[in-house]
């Protein structure tokens, strides 16, 4: 038999630990979270952070609210002034629905034309003049008798 001569290297166990990495760090992250700093903080971030919590705001509430914001930022844009200008249309189209609804009336009434007995003749926009209102239009007695009234 022939004899085969096997050389084995050994190595010390604590320098090999030194040396070699034996936790499997390439495959957990071990970067430390990025730590926020409020110091540095960028519109940008602002949005992105507002952006990512925005229904978890809640609407309403005196501090961390939609409201608030709102509020904060209406009266930084000077809302009170826009306010005002909204307040002052919409009493203008309260006056002019009020004027629309005495305008209707006025032609509804001038549409019926009474004759103090009770009687009233309907007349037809349709046949009066343009240069006619229906308050203009005037009955004399005898057309009245003629229409039976």
């Amino acid at each position: 038999m022939e004899e085969v001569n096997l050389r084995r290297q050994v190595f010390n166990k604590d320098k090999f630990n030194e040396t070699v990495d034996t936790t499997f760090s390439q495959l957990v992250d071990n970067t430390p979270a990025p730590v926020f700093d409020i110091n540095l903080a960028t519109v940008e971030d602002f949005f992105t952070l507002y952006d990512n919590f925005f229904f978890e705001i809640p609407k309403e509430g005196d501090i961390n609210s939609h409201r608030l914001l709102f509020k904060e930022s209406g009266d930084y844009i000077s809302a009170e002034l826009i306010n005002e200008e909204i307040q002052a249309l919409l009493q203008e189209i309260v006056e002019l629905r009020q004027e629309n609804l005495e305008l209707r009336q006025e032609q509804i009434t001038g549409l019926q034309i009474a004759d103090g007995n009770d009687n009233t003749l309907i007349v037809d926009r349709s046949t009066l003049n343009s240069n006619e209102s229906a308050i203009e239009v005037q009955l004399n007695q005898s057309q009245l008798n003629t229409l039976n009234i």
